[in-house]
């Protein structure tokens, strides 16, 4: 199980317990939105990452509702459940969710549902909680969530638990579980760390410095990912890993298959580039729509293509929630931010 605590006790770094959970979202494919929910001191405080949240069926109108849900280590091939809640730093955990160090606390549940019934047309949706993602871009909900619990260590944040709804396998195989590049989120995370543990001791001045590093690091990562005609060449070499560390029972064991593999994931990988550039670019939602519906349909044909070349029992297992021929949705249209020139920048009013 996972143990965050010192062997003295709990350590006052670790000062509220987090949880996450999932919702089914409507449709006729898979799609689930995930979210996590910190408590210290009695009162709840929501990381609804892009959507909104529930901890209970039915709860904010929504259905299929998992929370707490089992949390898992982040290994494609043998996790192992962490619980269900784990102790963690909540300043940490607020600062990864506005990607700020300068983080506010006015998101408890109570506070979440009067800004919703103030703003009825932004119901259900959180854009300030972005985690340091440009959605659909690098990275959907379910990175978020991730990001988020990283509060859960001191360091080496990519070992932190996961949550980990169906959906999970669709985009992991776009993002990974922390989102496109997670550099830049690592220099925000241990400031936050830094700034948590040494309190008003703290440098303000570094912590702002680091602040303004991990959101330059974030545009040069996404301009040089959007711009580089060889990014395809790492994206083959990243997708061969994947197959690579298969089982030996599963490895795809025809070269001539895993090269159609990499084909049509590549394929996919460039039709998803250039409709990238489009919304990294847009001002308003027009394009939201066409953007949406394109990118979720090349998926599906890219998974359809999948079934095809590899073996069954490999597919179930890197898809296990498509295997009867069911579809995911990727990019959920109602959780994009209307404008992705200030979202980019982490503007949000």
């Amino acid at each position: 199980m996972h143990d965050n605590d010192n062997a003295s006790g709990k350590s006052a770094y670790y000062d509220c317990n987090i949880q996450a959970g999932f919702y089914n979202l409507a449709g006729i494919n898979l799609a689930h939105h995930t979210y996590a929910i910190a408590e210290k001191d009695g009162r709840r405080y929501a990381m609804p990452c892009f959507g909104s949240f529930a901890l209970s069926e039915h709860e904010r109108g929504h259905t299929g509702v998992r929370y707490p849900e089992e949390l898992w280590s982040p290994t494609v091939l043998w996790s192992r459940p962490q619980g269900k809640t784990l102790r963690a730093n909540l300043s940490v955990a607020l600062g990864m969710a506005q990607f700020s160090i300068l983080q506010q606390y006015d998101w408890t549940i109570d506070e979440w549902d009067e800004y919703w019934r103030l703003n009825p047309s932004l119901n259900g949706y959180s854009v300030s909680c972005w985690a340091g993602l440009v959605y659909g871009i690098t990275g959907v909900c379910h990175q978020a969530c991730n990001r988020i619990l990283w509060s859960t260590l001191q360091g080496a944040f990519i070992f932190s638990p996961v949550n980990w709804p169906p959906s999970l396998s669709a985009s992991y195989w776009v993002y990974g579980f922390h989102g496109k590049d997670a550099n830049a989120a690592a220099i925000l995370a241990a400031a936050l760390v830094v700034k948590a543990i040494l309190g008003e001791k703290a440098d303000d001045a570094a912590l702002i410095k680091s602040h303004e590093l991990a959101r330059n690091v974030m545009r040069h990562h996404i301009g040089h990912q959007l711009n580089n005609h060889t990014a395809g060449e790492a994206r083959a070499h990243e997708v061969r890993g994947m197959l690579d560390h298969l089982p030996d029972e599963l490895k795809v064991s025809d070269p001539a298959m895993i090269d159609e593999i990499v084909r049509h994931d590549r394929i996919f990988s460039d039709s998803k580039g250039t409709a990238d550039n489009r919304l990294y670019r847009t001002a308003n939602d027009a394009y939201h729509d066409e953007y949406a519906g394109f990118v979720n349909a090349e998926f599906q044909t890219l998974l359809s293509q999948f079934r095809q070349f590899m073996p069954p029992a490999t597919f179930e297992r890197l898809f296990p929630d498509a295997a009867d021929n069911r579809n995911y949705t990727l990019i959920e249209r109602r959780l994009m931010p209307p404008n992705y020139l200030r979202h980019r920048e982490g503007e949000h009013d």
